[in-house]
């Protein structure tokens, strides 16, 4: 498997209607939105997304649907919301798109399908796509299931309530 960044940039509607198909390695630094909600890597670590991405023309006699599937698996690192320690997350992304032919479509089939709709746009890459994906793959709050480090004791937690005081002097009035 090879890395190719002309992929990640290509339409997909038109690649999908070519019979495109690919199974690749990407850097995690080529997808910036997905790096920017994981903690930075230490020096000389890598994280590779790898993925598979498969057009398929479904119906060709009457419907002609076309239709992307996509896998794609990254191992990321982020920050744990209990201890506060790193931890690493295995982002798994298996789903279908249908495309349709615009977004009044869309909206109008969205309730009732299993799959993703997808209607035409320049902006639609293959980028996008994975980085939507892995991003909503990720965990709302990222935690261990058991966190075995206690928190870290903060330095001001021995200092006296500041309204301590003027308790002490309301409760010494009549």
């Amino acid at each position: 498997m090879k890395t190719s960044d002309k992929l990640l940039t290509l339409e997909l509607q038109p690649w999908a209607m070519a019979g495109g198909s690919a199974t690749q390695t990407t850097s995690l630094a080529h997808l910036p939105r997905v790096a920017q909600a994981c903690l930075p890597l230490s020096e000389g670590e890598t994280a590779l997304c790898e993925w598979q991405l498969q057009s398929q023309l479904r119906h060709p006699d009457t419907l002609k649907q076309l239709w992307l599937h996509l896998q794609a698996r990254l191992d990321v690192t982020q920050t744990c919301q209990r201890c506060l320690l790193p931890m690493k997350i295995a982002l798994a992304v298996d789903r279908h798109f249908r495309f349709v032919a615009d977004e009044a479509t869309a909206l109008a089939e969205d309730d009732d399908c299993d799959e993703d709709l997808l209607s035409p746009a320049p902006e639609l890459t293959l980028q996008s796509l994975l980085e939507d994906e892995l991003l909503l793959a990720m965990p709302l709050i990222p935690r261990h299931t058991t966190c075995d480090t206690p928190l870290p004791q903060s330095p001001d937690q021995d200092l006296p309530h500041p309204f301590a005081a003027l308790a002490g002097l309301k409760l010494g009035k009549p």
